[in-house]
């Protein structure tokens, strides 16, 4: 199905665009991870369609792949997401986001002056429990976590290729989209997980699921227990088999847990 621009424009010298597919309907936004892009959304919301009437929005944000990251120091994620937001035509009803885009989601709706959304979903977010100390062991468990799940995206957009290619060619694709990413990627991230446990998500009133991976390391063990403490509103769920990128991996069963979320809120979303 086609997907359309809506807008593109230059906010604080970083590129900010809203991407329309066909439907019709509350306005669902969805907002990437880090390395990734807007298309990424396109089998997701077909997957999710199903009878579910929506008009969807995919952003375009300055953590898509081949970033520059020069925003790392004059704003946050947060702050662009709500530019973004900023842009579309119509009001958002629904917000999904993964990864770094849930994070940056998580982010906004902890401000004291979050946009009004009827629901959200956080797919494969990360947490910081407040017992997590930030130390040198921190610092190298998350640098080993971000180069794995680089890799794990590399390999997946690869799709069934990778097969076909000699392993150590695939390891040399990784490291290469481990250099063109370079530090400010991964500062841009530690520094997002750091501050998680300083948000101020028990005032958050959206209802909000929240879907990870059991292989997952970004929400998995202690951390779900700590994120399920911090965020009472949130219904967390995590999928056995499941890593960083389960909604596209288990596409069907994760749309239909979303599809399920979204009829059952206080004003469902119906057919």
């Amino acid at each position: 199905m086609t997907w359309n621009p809506v807008v593109e424009v230059e906010c604080d010298g970083e590129r900010l665009g809203v991407h329309r597919g066909p439907g019709s309907g509350p306005a669902l936004v969805l907002a990437h991870g880090l390395e990734d892009s807007w298309h990424t959304w396109r089998p997701f919301v077909d997957a999710l369609r199903g009878d579910l009437p929506f008009t969807p929005y995919a952003l375009d944000l300055p953590w898509r792949a081949g970033a520059q990251y020069a925003w790392v120091h004059r704003t946050s994620p947060a702050t662009l997401l709500r530019h973004a937001l900023a842009l579309l035509p119509e009001p958002p009803a629904l917000l999904v986001g993964h990864s770094f885009g849930a994070n940056a989601v998580l982010e906004l709706l902890a401000e004291a002056d979050r946009p009004a959304f009827q629901g959200v979903v956080l797919l494969a977010p990360y947490f910081r429990p407040p017992d997590d100390p930030v130390d040198w062991r921190l610092f190298d468990r998350e640098l080993a976590r971000f180069r794995a799940v680089i890799g794990e995206g590399v390999r997946l957009k690869l799709g069934e290729r990778r097969h076909a290619l000699d392993p150590d060619l695939v390891d040399t694709m990784v490291a290469k989209a481990l250099e063109r990413v370079g530090p400010l990627g991964f500062v841009a991230l530690l520094r997002q997980f750091i501050t998680t446990t300083d948000l101020e998500l028990g005032t958050v009133p959206v209802p909000t699921l929240v879907i990870s991976g059991a292989a997952d390391a970004a929400l998995a063990g202690p951390r779900t227990e700590a994120f399920r403490r911090a965020m009472p509103t949130a219904t967390v769920h995590t999928r056995s088999g499941g890593g960083h990128f389960c909604h596209l991996e288990q596409a069907a069963e994760v749309t239909a847990e979303v599809r399920r979320f979204l009829t059952a809120l206080p004003t469902p979303i119906e057919a």
